[in-house]
């Protein structure tokens, strides 16, 4: 293969780093196919492949962008490739991105934790234990530990269902730019 486009490749797996190792290299293989067919078969010059092509950062952020947007459910490995997306995303993301995924992160551990706290307050309680750093307080009244516990349920799961609607809104943003930005066209 032509020295242009080994390093066009080169760049693309720099940009892909945070990208399972599989993927990476599912995705290189592809564009390298891709280069291959238009160079051998579309009797197109090295240089004109890369022009159409573009720039290497956007197209590895819309291989990213689609990597991540295969599926909406949340895992660390995830959360790692959506910040790698937001390094390529650009300016447009700048605030967006880092906005939803963070707080939709945020507030799905806040509804797990509040459940867990209102069971920790019961369990005390039962127990003849006082547990002063959990309370549930409306104003200045604060609810017997029965139902602060019914309340921390409720509060937990409206938390975790926002939080889960802020992660799926990150993933349909990530799939819009992404397709938005994804240059490689078929002749």
């Amino acid at each position: 293969m032509d020295r242009i486009l080994n390093e066009y490749l080169e760049k693309i797996d720099k940009y892909l780093k945070k990208v399972p190792v599989t993927d990476r290299v599912d995705i290189i293989n592809e564009i390298k196919s891709e280069m291959t067919e238009l160079v051998e078969l579309g009797g197109v010059s090295p240089a004109e492949v890369i022009k159409r092509l573009g720039d290497p950062k956007e197209l590895a952020g819309a291989y990213l962008g689609e990597a991540i947007a295969q599926s909406s459910a949340f895992s660390m490995k995830k959360l790692m490739a959506v910040i790698a997306f937001y390094s390529l995303a650009g300016v447009g993301s700048l605030f967006v991105l880092p906005f939803i995924s963070v707080l939709g992160v945020a507030l799905m551990f806040s509804g797990v934790v509040a459940p867990v706290a209102g069971m920790i307050k019961l369990a005390g309680f039962l127990t003849g234990i006082e547990v002063p750093w959990v309370s549930f307080q409306l104003g200045n009244y604060v609810l017997h530990p029965l139902p602060a516990f019914l309340m921390s349920v409720i509060t937990g799961i409206l938390l975790f269902l926002a939080g889960k609607g802020l992660w799926n809104l990150t993933i349909k943003y990530i799939r819009a730019v992404s397709a938005g930005k994804r240059k490689l066209q078929e002749q």
